[in-house]
C-alpha cells in the first residue's frame, strides 16, 4: 500500500511539473510578438545551415561523396539567402513602414471606420488622449510615468497592453473606456502595419526565389570542386573517391555511371 501511495505521489509531482512547464511555454508563445517574415527567414536559415545537412549525413545511405554534395548545398543556399534576401526584405519592410506612417495606405473610408496602417498617428493620438486623462487623474498620472515613456520610446509592446489594464484598474468607467478605445486604435494600427509589411515581404521573397536559386546553382558546384581538389591534393591515394562534379551531376541524373581512374564503375 505504501508503495502504491508513493507511486501516486510521484506521478502527481511529475504531472504538476510538466503542467507548469507547459504553462510557461504557452505564456511565452502568447506574449511573443512581431513573428513574421524575418523570423521565418531566421528559422529557415537554421534549418538549411544546420539541421538538414546533419540529417542527410546521418540518415542517408548514399555514398559519402553523394551525401556531402547534397548536404553542402543547403548551407550554401542559407548563406546566399542571408546575404541577399534579408537585406532586401529589411529595406523593403522599412520603406513600407515609413510609407504607412505617412498615411499612404490609409483610405478615407477605412479611416472613418477606425481602420488604419498609420501606427505613428495613432500612437500620437493615444499619447495625447492618455496625457489629458492623466492630468485630470493624479492617481493614474502617478502610475503611468514609465508606461508613457516606454510608449514614446519603444512604441507598442505586449507589456504595454498588459500595463494599461493595471494602470486603469479602479478608474472611472468613462475615463477607462476613452483610454482603452484610444489604445486599441493604436494597437490595431500597429498590427495592421506589421501584417502589411509581412505580406509585401512575402511577395518579395517569392519574386527573389528564382534569382537566389540561379546563384546557388552557380556557386555550389564551384565550391564542391574546390573542396574535392583540396582533399585530393592532401591525399592523392583517395582521388578515386573524389568524382568530378560534372560527372557526379550526370550520374545523379542517371545518364552515366561514375568511373574511377582504372575505368571501373564506382
Amino acid at each position: 500500500m505504501k508503495v502504491q501511495n508513493n507511486i501516486s505521489i510521484n506521478n502527481q509531482t511529475n504531472f504538476t511539473g510538466a503542467s507548469k512547464l507547459s504553462e510557461k511555454i504557452a505564456k511565452k508563445f502568447a506574449k511573443a510578438g512581431n513573428i513574421g517574415e524575418g523570423t521565418s527567414i531566421a528559422c529557415d536559415f537554421l534549418g538549411k545551415a544546420v539541421v538538414v545537412p546533419a540529417v542527410i549525413m546521418l540518415a542517408s545511405s548514399e555514398p559519402k561523396e553523394n551525401k556531402e554534395f547534397s548536404a553542402f548545398k543547403n548551407p550554401v543556399a542559407a548563406f546566399i539567402q542571408l546575404g541577399l534576401e534579408v537585406p532586401v526584405l529589411m529595406a523593403g519592410s522599412k520603406i513600407v513602414g515609413d510609407l504607412a506612417d505617412k498615411g499612404y495606405f490609409d483610405k478615407a473610408k477605412n479611416a472613418r471606420k477606425g481602420f488604419s496602417y498609420n501606427e505613428k498617428l495613432q500612437r500620437e493620438k493615444f499619447i495625447d488622449t492618455f496625457e489629458k486623462i492623466a492630468d485630470k487623474t493624479p492617481k493614474i498620472k502617478e502610475k503611468s510615468k514609465d508606461f508613457l515613456t516606454s510608449i514614446k520610446d519603444g512604441g507598442y509592446t505586449k507589456k504595454a497592453a498588459e500595463d494599461i489594464v493595471e494602470i486603469l484598474d479602479g478608474a472611472d468607467d468613462k475615463i477607462k473606456t476613452a483610454a482603452i478605445k484610444s489604445f486599441k486604435n493604436f494597437e490595431h494600427a500597429h498590427e495592421n502595419k506589421f501584417h502589411l509589411q509581412n505580406r509585401i515581404c512575402f511577395v518579395a521573397a517569392l519574386l527573389l526565389t528564382p534569382f537566389l536559386c540561379a546563384i546557388e546553382n552557380y556557386i555550389h558546384p564551384k565550391i564542391m570542386n574546390k573542396i574535392y581538389e583540396k582533399r585530393a591534393a592532401k591525399n592523392p591515394s583517395k582521388m578515386v573517391k573524389m568524382p568530378n562534379i560534372e560527372t557526379f551531376l550526370n550520374h545523379a541524373k542517371g545518364a552515366v555511371p561514375i568511373q574511377n581512374k582504372q575505368g571501373g564503375a564506382l
